[in-house]
Order: structure tokens, then sequence, then C-alpha cells
């Protein structure tokens, strides 16, 4: 099932919120400084970017659990890069090694990931859920919105057979026609 932008921008804005306030709390719990506020919005940049372009249709569990992984790798790396140029690591060395990790952080984004896929699956299958819902119980009532009841046929006597055109004209009168030269009524 696809859909439309506003839907769209909502579950990237859900998948961006998740994703960044998870892995800001671990990072900054992991590392024992604060992420200055500049990588968490650059963080988010980039995750809402790439959230809204793989947003088009409903996701599984794998490929969730795919994008949080790498989202969780380019937070991490954009966050200490952000504490490191905030002065929080005093060498290019010390900041190197605290960009590649210890395993204790990448263990926490790892957790955080593999957590917040399986949350955000449930809450993708359960609004997938609810729009096919919608889309079959109002299935029906725009069925019924949309027919009219057609004219009182006229009674004809003898062979003469109705006019074919008049029917089209009835079925396709509320039509807009894009073709062909402009019609002058």
């Amino acid at each position: 099932m696809t859909e439309r932008p506003p839907l769209r921008t909502v579950r990237a804005g859900v998948f961006t919120s998740v994703c960044a306030s998870v892995s800001v709390g671990g990072h900054s719990l992991s590392s024992g400084h604060g992420v200055p506020p500049g990588g968490l919005i650059v963080g988010s940049a980039l995750v809402y970017a790439v959230a809204w372009a793989v947003t088009g249709r409903e996701r599984g569990l794998g490929a969730i659990a795919g994008w949080m992984a790498w989202s969780q790798s380019a937070l991490h790396l954009v966050y200490t890069t952000a504490q490191s140029a905030g002065g929080h690591h005093g060498s290019y060395d010390e900041a190197l090694a605290a960009a590649s990790g210890s395993g204790g952080m990448l263990a926490v984004h790892a957790a955080a990931g593999a957590v917040c896929a399986w949350w955000l699956r449930q809450g993708e299958a359960a609004l997938f859920a609810y729009l096919r819902l919608v889309a079959v119980a109002l299935l029906p009532l725009l069925a019924l919105a949309t027919v009219s009841p057609s004219p009182p046929r006229p009674r004809t006597t003898g062979s003469a057979a109705p006019p074919r055109g008049r029917e089209t004209v009835l079925y396709l009168r509320h039509s807009l026609v894009l073709r062909g030269p402009p019609a002058f009524c």
C-alpha cells in the first residue's frame, strides 16, 4: 500500500524522533557528555531525509531494523563529531577513538536500534491495518455516493431502437474531457 505525502511526512517524523531521541539519550549516558544542539539538528535532518525517502510504502521488520542500524551508526558518528568539535575530546587521536566507538557505546546503539525497530514495526503494522480497514469500510459508501439513478427511459413503440449516444452522454456527463480542441458550447 502506498500513501500520500502528508502521511509519509508524519511517518518520517515519527521515525526520526524515535531514532534521534533514543540515540541522543544513550549516547549521552555512554559518553558522559551531552550532545551539542548542532549535532542533534544535523543528525535529525540527515535521518529525516533518509526516512522520508524510504517511507513510500509499508516496510517489514527487517527493512526497519536495517534502516535503524544505519541511522544509529550515522547518529553515533554525527554526535561524536559534534562532541569532539565542542572540545569534549582533547586531541585528534582521542576524537578518532571516540568516533570509532567503544564496545559499550556500540552495544547501546545496537540495542536501541533493535528495540526501536520492533516498536516502529508494531506502529507501522497498526497504521496500515487501520488504513486498510478504513478503505474497506468506506469503499461501499463511496460506491453508493457515486451511483446516480438513471432517468426513466421513454417508451418506444414499434421496433425503433433507442439512440445509443444518449446513454453514453448521461453516463459521462460529469467527466472532464482534456483531449482535443476546445469545445465551444
